[in-house]
């Protein structure tokens, strides 16, 4: 019987396996002496049966879980409060210089310009030394 203590038992798996011929060598196994259902007889294997043991509490499990729970708090807050921030901050700063927010099409010409830039400079480099 299943103990807490103990673990539980895992029954065996069984499987069967029966061979399967190929058409040209069942004619032939009917010419031969032995029986057509002993050529076919079928193979059953079982599997070694398994003791799962449960996790075993200790006194660090109550600290784990604090440790835990904690860590996944101060990520939660921790995030929240820096997009909370830089939103804020960016906003006043856009308010005091009258800069006006860039759409993000706009951030990637910007981007594509600056490297079309350092790929011209590097291309006149490579120019130069040869």
């Amino acid at each position: 019987p299943a103990d807490a203590n103990r673990g539980v038992d895992a029954f065996p798996a069984r499987a069967t396996f029966t061979p399967v011929l190929p058409p040209s060598s069942l004619s032939s196994s009917s010419s031969s002496t032995t029986a057509p259902t002993e050529a076919l007889s079928s193979i059953t294997l079982y599997s070694p049966s398994l003791l799962l043991l449960p996790p075993v509490p200790d006194m660090s499990m109550p600290f784990n879980v604090i440790s835990l729970s904690c860590t996944l708090w101060a990520f939660v807050l921790g995030s929240t409060i820096n997009i909370l921030v830089r939103r804020g901050t960016e906003s006043v700063k856009r308010d005091l210089t009258g800069e006006k927010e860039k759409r993000p099409l706009d951030k990637l010409k910007e981007k594509l310009q600056e490297k079309g830039r350092k790929l011209k400079e590097k291309v006149r480099w490579m120019k130069g030394k040869l």
